[in-house]
């Protein structure tokens, strides 16, 4: 999966400034379905390590697993496409949420770092912007 996996630790943190002007993007190699709730559903392939494979041997191991985004996720889904940044998500939530705008960047940072922790999303981060300023 390229980028979407990373190993916890690896990397170098970011800035405040970092996370919010960067650009939230889908990893295109899950499958997405729309369910009749307008929910989006994900299939996660499973990681292969020995413990899975020897379950798999001894009995059935889908090779997916099915993660269901509520209608807010599914709208965070729908944003995570390259061109909006998390500031754009951060406002877009407030403002159809009727939330301050520390409560929804707390929330919506979190759920993004879960979901880059998952490998469903990566954070497209323009590096030049930081050494112009520097």
């Amino acid at each position: 999966m390229g980028i979407f996996r990373r190993k916890r630790g690896i990397g170098r943190r970011l800035t405040r400034e970092q996370g919010l002007t960067g650009k939230p993007v889908r990893n295109p190699e899950l499958e997405v379905e729309r369910n009749d709730a307008g929910e989006i559903e994900l299939k996660l392939p499973r990681r292969r390590t020995w413990w899975l494979n020897l379950m798999a041997k001894l009995g059935s191991v889908p090779e997916y697993r099915t993660l269901t985004l509520d209608r807010i996720g599914s709208t965070v889904w729908d944003l995570c496409d390259g061109e909006h940044t998390v500031k754009d998500l951060i406002g877009r939530l407030a403002d159809e949420h009727k939330l301050s705008r520390k409560e929804a960047e707390v929330s919506l940072v979190t759920y993004l770092r879960q979901l880059a922790q998952r490998g469903v999303i990566a954070l497209a981060i323009d590096m030049q912007e930081g050494n112009d300023k520097a």
